[in-house]
């Protein structure tokens, strides 16, 4: 996985089977035979990622909702989709 950045695209991985449920995101990975839970903020970024969005209009879209400064939320978002990467729940080109 390269470096994700502002300009990096993110759109879930199809391949994963995901509800909602009790306010968090409850995923089975078949592939790797794994579930996988997210909760809070990751639950925005996740219903954000239904369409391929780059780093910087998801961080966009979480400022119009949450009081965060631009570096805080870029920062957050940058880790967050480096470990959905990582364990394949997003793909990121």
């Amino acid at each position: 996985m390269n470096h994700v950045t502002g300009t990096s695209k993110v759109i879930r991985n199809p391949q994963l089977l995901a509800s909602e449920m009790d306010g968090e995101i409850v995923m089975m990975s078949v592939d790797q035979g794994k579930y996988f839970s997210i909760g809070r903020s990751g639950v925005e970024i996740w219903k954000l990622l239904d369409q391929e969005m780059t780093v910087t209009e998801i961080v966009a879209e979480l400022r119009k909702k949450y009081e965060v400064d631009e570096a805080t939320c870029q920062h957050d978002v940058i880790q967050f989709v480096e470990l959905m990467a990582k364990k394949e729940i997003v793909r990121v080109k």
